[in-house]
């Protein structure tokens, strides 16, 4: 461990909990009047998509609904945030809540996502316009989630205002990207080409697994700690390297995938090291990845208490890439490199096990 470096975690302390339950009442006051102003400052007027102008936007999912409805029980679901210690993430979310996000209109998202949103499609490979698709989701979910956050942070008197500008012009730096993307995936979609994704892995499981993800990750190295992403690059022209990763339920079955835009270069040497794996193998690094890098993880209900009290998923789950350096020289990346470690896959439970299948 780098004692120059802490990696900031998720969650409170029993101490705290205990404190914050004697306030709970007017900080959920305060928190809704807050997020309810915050989502009407970043409301658009016109869809992302079509740029027609929308009174009304479509309440999209990141992972297709009809994949939610499979494990979902009573039409609610855990999620990532429930393994946080934090009265704040306490209770599960309805099918209407789960990774949802309100920037395109109705008919864009009848129409433009109808390929990768078929079920039928996935008894063989994913396409390029179907890749092409689900970047296009990720994006979105992500760009909508940038601009409440920079909604949100002016709203919330306590925070000083230089820390809201910090956050802000990080922001800005991601949304850059997340629109680079939501272009780059848009204008594949009508292309007659495709070759604009790499389907790097591909896994058809005769089981349904009990959770639900779509979205991308920025891997900081690959098994043996060569650096990916530098995550903590100063420079304004450095840009973050995405792979995209879903793990979709279905009746019967499941699918596993993981698809990068064709010109990236830096995962060349992590794709010849995953392919070198045994199947599980590749599962459980999937399975890491996706709770150690991203809060956007569903989770079925009826998965037994003491897989979702583990406390080495609940710690993998709280994890952030935030570094608190005591000295300007400490070297974060390198303690990011060891917090994030993909050999780090063996302490948690591999959801994407059949073990842990729905029945």
């Amino acid at each position: 461990m780098n004692e120059e470096v802490r990696m900031r975690s998720l969650g409170l302390s029993q101490s705290e909990i205990k404190s914050f339950k004697n306030i709970k009442v007017e900080f959920n006051k305060l928190t809704g009047t807050i997020m309810k102003k915050s989502r009407a400052d970043s409301k658009r007027l016109r869809c992302y998509i079509c740029n027609t102008e929308c009174s009304s936007f479509c309440n999209s999912h990141s992972v297709p609904r009809f994949c939610l409805d499979n494990i979902a029980i009573d039409g609610r679901l855990l999620y990532s945030g429930n393994l946080i210690d934090s009265v704040m993430f306490d209770k599960p979310k309805g099918i209407n809540e789960a990774g949802t996000f309100k920037i395109i209109c109705n008919d864009c998202d009848s129409k433009v996502f109808k390929n990768y949103e078929n079920p039928e499609n996935y008894f063989k490979e994913p396409n390029d316009k179907m890749l092409s698709q689900m970047a296009m989701k990720n994006y979105l979910k992500n760009i909508s989630k940038r601009e409440l956050e920079n909604a949100l942070y002016p709203n919330i008197e306590q925070l000083p205002g230089e820390f809201v500008e910090y956050i802000h012009s990080i922001n800005e730096l991601d949304l850059k990207e997340y629109v680079m993307g939501f272009e780059y995936s848009k204008k594949a979609t009508v292309s007659k080409w495709n070759d604009h994704f790499y389907l790097a892995y591909f896994e058809s499981l005769d089981y349904v697994v009990p959770i639900a993800f779509q979205n991308c990750a920025s891997l900081i190295a690959d098994f043996e700690g060569n650096t990916i992403n530098d995550i903590y690059s100063g420079s304004q022209e450095y840009l973050l390297s995405e792979m995209h990763i879903s793990v979709l339920p279905f009746k019967d079955h499941s699918v596993v995938l993981i698809f990068i835009k064709n010109e990236e270069k830096r995962y060349r040497t992590f794709f010849r090291q995953f392919k070198k794996l045994t199947i599980q193998e590749k599962l459980k690094v999937i399975n890491y990845i996706i709770f150690s890098y991203s809060e956007d993880v569903f989770i079925y209900k009826g998965l037994d208490k003491e897989i979702l009290e583990n406390q080495e998923l609940r710690k993998v789950a709280q994890q952030t890439n935030v570094a608190e350096a005591t000295t300007p020289f400490a070297n974060s990346l390198e303690e990011a490199k060891r917090v994030f470690d993909l050999q780090n896959r063996n302490s948690i439970p591999n959801l994407l096990d059949k073990s842990y299948k729905v029945r």
